[in-house]
């Protein structure tokens, strides 16, 4: 199997249009698309630093030529859930064709589109994406042969991955920026690099306010780690040096 991650701008895409007129990132993590009747069913996820940039792109995004249906969902602050039906796309459609899925979440900021698609053979890939050369406006991110040892880790440990990423996003925005100058520093290297004063000072805080700052964020890290660990099963690694070894000789150690 082929994995593909594209980057692309599609003209007849609502979620494009919406976030290419209006400061508003679309997230579709649960989506449905039906060949037998050419719609996308998505939830979507809507995100912006501006209430008011929020609301105009979920408008925008309700108001297309081509929705059939839309649902808003939630709303809360700066963040929207929505429920949309529309017309499948160009670009759906040449992935589909030639064999194509999408197989996983996709991203829409500033009128692009990250998806991430699946093929069962490299010939497949190419007639696809020189389908999509003829109508999209688009840039190959990634292509990835998936084989036999690849393929099981990528789908088997999909709860694990999702621990970590909900751990990341428990974080608030001064633990994310605290925590990437500590690491970008030095702060956690050996030797250490930077101190917390220093790290203070260059965040603009006391020491004990970094300090504190560090211990939300790591538990909140190192909680969701511990999970995606016990989602993965083994927690000694086949490498780990200090995984214990079975004793040689027999049974009496001779």
């Amino acid at each position: 199997m082929y994995r593909v991650a594209l980057d692309l701008w599609q003209d007849d895409c609502p979620l494009a249009r919406a976030t290419a007129d209006h400061e508003v990132t679309l997230t579709t993590p649960y989506w449905n698309f039906s060949p037998e009747t050419g719609r996308w069913d998505l939830w979507i996820e809507a995100s912006a630093d501006d209430r008011s940039e929020l609301e105009a792109g979920v408008r925008a995004l309700g108001g297309a030529e081509t929705m059939h249906r839309f649902e808003l969902r939630r709303k809360r602050a700066s963040s929207a859930t929505v429920r949309a039906l529309f017309d499948e796309t160009a670009a759906i459609d040449a992935i589909t064709a030639h064999g194509g899925a999408v197989i996983g979440p996709f991203t829409n900021r500033a009128g692009r589109e990250r998806w991430h698609v699946g093929f069962t053979d490299s010939a497949a890939v190419d007639a696809a994406l020189a389908a999509l050369d003829r109508r999209e406006d688009f840039a190959v991110v990634e292509r990835t042969r998936l084989d036999g040892s690849d393929a099981p880790d990528v789908y088997r440990h999909f709860d694990a991955a999702a621990a970590l990423l909900a751990g990341c996003d428990r974080l608030t925005g001064t633990e994310r920026r605290v925590l990437r100058t500590a690491v970008e520093r030095g702060y956690y290297a050996t030797p250490r690099q930077e101190t917390l004063a220093t790290l203070g000072d260059r965040c603009g805080v006391s020491d004990a306010a970094i300090s504190k700052t560090l211990r939300r964020a790591e538990r909140k890290l190192l909680g969701a780690a511990v999970t995606a660990l016990d989602d993965l099963g083994d927690l000694d690694g086949p490498d780990d040096p200090d995984r214990p070894r079975p004793a040689r000789g027999g049974a009496d150690g001779g």
